[in-house]
């Protein structure tokens, strides 16, 4: 059975759809190492800043991407302690989560430094 698709023609173009993930993601990451730089422990955020960095690039996104959540978790859990009613936040990084995992199962998608094996 052959299922039709309304726009057969961006069918082509498969592997955008990753690098936009991967930018989207990579942006988000950016913004919270930019937010955690100002706090008393700005160290951390080179973690935070590599993290995105990587992904933009495309460069071990895996590894990146492993990375990324590991942040997202650390850092979902530091803002979440007191501060319960915020559920936005938590579908954020549930979101955010999740598009890391499918990265990590996925790959880097359309202009990207990784090298598949």
């Amino acid at each position: 059975m052959n299922t039709l698709s309304f726009f057969p023609d961006l069918l082509t173009f498969s592997m955008v759809g990753p690098l936009l993930i991967r930018l989207s993601v990579g942006f988000f990451i950016l913004y919270l190492g930019r937010e955690r730089l100002q706090k008393p422990v700005g160290f951390v955020s080179i973690f935070y800043f590599a993290c995105a960095l990587f992904l933009m690039v495309g460069l071990y996104t895996q590894l990146a991407a492993i990375l990324g959540i590991i942040i997202l978790k650390i850092d979902f859990y530091s803002k979440r302690i007191g501060v319960f009613s915020d559920m936005n936040m938590f579908f954020l990084y549930a979101v955010s989560i999740t598009v890391l995992l499918s990265l990590l199962f996925t790959g880097p998608g359309f202009m990207a430094f990784d090298l598949p094996l």
